[in-house]
C-alpha cells in the first residue's frame, strides 16, 4: 500500500504510518535498524536494493529527497508499507526549501526507537561523513566514492574525513577479492612475495583500495598496472599478481561471473565461481556488520597520507600584501570598499557570493561601512550569504555576540532595504536555541556544508568563501583559534567547539584552519598600536601554532589592511 501526503508534518507521516501498519496488522517488532537514503538522483535503484536487504535486515527505511532551490518551503512524502516495502516499510521525504536547514529534526520522529541508525549516500558522498547532518546521528555511514564525478578525489577527502564507523562500497566490492587472495597467499608454502602488482581500471578506488591493502597488510610497495589492451572492460579490479621465489600467484578476473587463478607450479589455471557484486549485495553486506570496519580506516589512511601540519593549508599561496591607513575608521572604509568590489566581481562569475564577517571594534566599524560600499559596487544583495568566522557562545541578544554588533548597522540594513533573504544570514547558534557547545558548533558545520561548501573545505586549491574578514587579536588570535590552543588541532570538521578560550568568554565556536584557507580573498583588519607586535610576528612566516593569525591565506589574494599604529612596527 501506497499513500501519498503534501504539504505535511513529520509528526502527520508518522501518524500516517502507524495508521497503514494497524490497517495492515504489522509491527516494527521485527525491524531491526533505520536505514537513511540520502537521494540526489533517481531513486529507484537505491530503493530496489533496500527493498532486497530487508529480507535479511527488515528496516525502516527513510529516503531523503531535499530541493533547497524550490520557490516555497514544505514537506511532501510517500509512504510504503505492505507488500510495496519488502520486509520493511519506506517513507520518502521530499523536502523543499527552508526545511532544508532542519533535516535532522525531521528525521528524528520517524527514527526506530532503540534501534541502530545507518546512512547511506548513492552518490555525491559528503567529505566527512560524521559530521554530515544525518551522518551525525549514524553508528554507519556508507558512501560510494566510484559513483561520484571524481571517484579518487572523494576517497581522498573521506579519508581526511574519516572517523570510526564510515565504511565506503569500493571496499565492499573487494571482500571476495580479498577474500580469495588471503586464501592463495595461504597455499603453501607461505612466503612474502617480492612484488605485488594489482592490474585495474584507472582512476577506479577499488583498485587503489585494493593495492592499499595489499601493501598496509603484507609490507611490500603494490604497484598498480592498467589491464592488457586485449582483456574484457571489466570496471574496477582485473587481477592481482604476488611474485614470489617460488613462483607467482595470479588471480585474473575472465568474466564478470569467474576468477582463473594460477599458483607457483601450477599454470594450468583453476577457475573459481565471483560474480560481480550487484548493488543488493553491497548493501546486505554493509547491513550485516554494524561494527566500525578498522580495516577500512587503516587501508583508506595508508592509501593517502594525512595533513599533520596544519600549516600545509595556507602553503602554495599568493603572498599577503600590506594597505596601510590611518586610523580605525579608514581601515574599515578601505575594507569595506574592497570587499564590495570582490563580492561584484563574484556575482559576475557565480549565482551566489559567500561573504565571511568578523568581530571585534574594526569588524563592526566595517560592517557599518558595507552597506554603502554594496551599493557603490553594485552588488545585488539578494545573492549574497552572510557567514561568520567565530562567535561567542552566550545568550542571543549578549552585547558580546558579534552578529549583535552588526544586527542594527548591517543586517537590518540589508535585509529592510536592500532585499537580504533571510534564509541568507547564517548566524551561529546560541545556548537558547538547546544545543550543547558541540552540538552548535556541528550544526553550524553541517550548514556550511549543506550549502557548498563540503568539497572546497577538504579538497586544498578550492574556494567556497568569495571574501573572507579576520580581525587579528594582540596575542596573534584570528577567529576563534587561539596560540597554542588545542582547539587549533581539530581539522576534520568546518567547525570547532572552543572551551577554555584565554578570552572571554570561555565557550566559543569557530570555523577551522580548512575552512578558512578556502577563501578567494583574505583581509585581515588590525587598528591599534597593541597589536604591532602580532603583524610583524605574523610577517615572519606561517607558524600557526604560535601565530594563527600568519597562517591564513586567500587563493587569490592576501591583504593586511592596518592603520598607522599596528603597521609601525611590520616588516614591511
Amino acid at each position: 500500500m501506497i499513500t501519498t501526503l503534501t504539504d505535511t508534518t513529520a509528526s502527520t507521516v508518522d501518524k500516517t504510518m502507524t495508521e497503514m501498519r494497524e490497517t495492515f496488522g504489522e509491527n516494527t517488532i521485527g525491524r531491526v535498524l533505520t536505514l537513511i537514503i540520502i537521494a540526489t538522483g533517481d531513486i529507484e535503484e537505491p530503493l530496489e536494493a533496500a527493498i532486497a536487504a530487508s529480507h535479511e535486515h527488515p528496516a525502516r527505511v527513510l529516503v531523503v529527497d531535499a530541493d533547497p532551490e524550490a520557490e516555497t518551503s514544505g514537506l511532501d512524502a510517500e509512504i510504503r508499507v505492505g507488500r510495496d516495502a519488502g520486509a520493511g516499510e519506506i517513507v520518502i521525504l521530499h523536502a523543499r526549501g527552508d526545511v532544508l536547514w532542519s533535516l535532522d529534526t525531521l528525521v528524528m520522529a520517524l527514527l526506530l526507537p532503540d534501534a541502530p541508525i545507518v546512512t547511506w549516500w548513492p552518490e555525491n558522498a559528503p567529505s566527512s561523513p560524521v559530521h554530515d547532518v544525518l551522518g551525525s546521528m549514524s553508528q554507519r555511514r556508507i558512501t560510494d566514492s566510484a559513483a561520484c564525478a571524481d571517484p579518487l578525489g572523494t576517497l581522498k577527502r573521506l579519508r581526511r574525513g574519516y572517523a570510526s564507523g564510515d565504511s565506503d562500497f569500493a571496499w565492499a566490492r573487494l571482500t571476495r577479492w580479498r577474500g580469495l587472495v588471503a586464501s592463495a597467499y595461504e597455499v603453501p608454502p607461505v612466503s612474502v612475495p617480492s612484488s605485488v602488482e594489482v592490474l585495474g581500471t584507472e582512476g577506479n578506488p577499488s583498485v587503489l583500495l585494493m593495492a592499499s591493502w595489499l601493501q598496509h597488510t603484507l609490507g611490500v610497495e603494490a604497484s598498480i598496472l592498467p589491464p592488457p589492451s586485449d582483456d574484457p572492460d571489466f570496471a574496477g579490479v582485473h587481477g592481482v599478481r604476488l611474485v614470489r621465489e617460488d613462483g607467482t600467484i595470479e588471480l585474473t578476473r575472465v568474466s564478470d561471473d569467474s576468477i582463473v587463478m594460477k599458483l607457483p607450479g601450477d599454470d594450468s589455471g583453476q577457475h573459481v565461481t565471483m560474480p560481480r557484486r550487484t548493488l543488493a549485495e553491497l548493501v546486505t553486506e554493509e547491513l550485516r556488520r554494524l561494527d566500525p570496519d578498522e580495516v577500512y580506516g587503516e587501508v583508506l589512511g595508508a592509501a593517502f597520507s594525512g595533513i599533520s601540519d596544519t600549516a600545509t593549508f595556507a602553503s602554495g599561496k599568493p603572498a599577503p600584501q600590506e594597505v596601510v591607513v590611518a586610523d580605525a575608521e579608514a581601515v574599515a572604509q578601505a575594507a569595506a570598499t574592497a570587499t564590495a568590489e570582490q563580492l561584484a566581481a563574484a556575482l559576475e562569475k557565480r549565482p551566489v557570493a559567500h561573504l565571511v564577517l568578523t568581530g571585534g571594534t574594526v569588524g563592526t566599524l566595517t560592517a557599518a561601512a558595507l552597506p554603502a560600499a554594496l551599493v557603490e559596487a553594485g552588488v545585488d544583495v539578494a545573492r549574497l550569504h552572510l557567514w561568520w568566522g567565530d562567535e561567542r557562545f552566550v545568550e542571543p541578544d549578549s552585547e558580546e555576540r558579534n552578529e549583535v554588533g552588526v544586527r542594527a548597522s548591517l543586517l537590518d540594513v540589508l535585509r529592510e532595504e536592500h532585499g537580504l533573504p533571510a534564509r541568507n544570514v547564517h548566524v551561529m547558534p546560541s545556548p537558547a536555541d538547546g544545543m550543547s557547545l558541540e552540538d552548535a558548533a556541528a550544526w553550524y558545520g553541517q550548514q556550511l556544508d549543506q550549502t557548498g561548501g563540503d568539497e572546497p573545505f577538504r579538497t586544498r586549491g578550492q574556494a567556497f568563501f568569495d571574501v573572507l574578514l579576520l580581525g587579528v587579536g594582540p596575542d596573534g588570535h584570528i577567529a576563534s583559534l587561539f596560540p597554542q590552543h588545542p582547539a587549533q588541532e581539530k581539522v576534520l570538521g568546518s567547525t570547532v567547539a572552543v572551551t577554555g578560550s584565554p578570552k572571554p568568554p570561555s565557550q566559543r565556536i569557530s570555523l577551522t584552519w580548512p575552512v578558512l584557507n578556502s577563501a578567494r580573498h583574505v583581509a585581515l583588519l588590525v587598528a591599534g598600536a597593541e597589536k604591532a607586535d602580532a603583524v610583524r610576528a605574523a610577517h615572519d612566516g606561517v607558524d600557526p601554532w604560535e601565530v594563527p593569525a600568519s597562517a591564513v591565506r586567500g587563493l587569490e589574494s592576501t591583504t593586511w589592511v592596518l592603520d598607522e599604529a599596528a603597521a609601525g612596527r611590520s616588516a614591511r
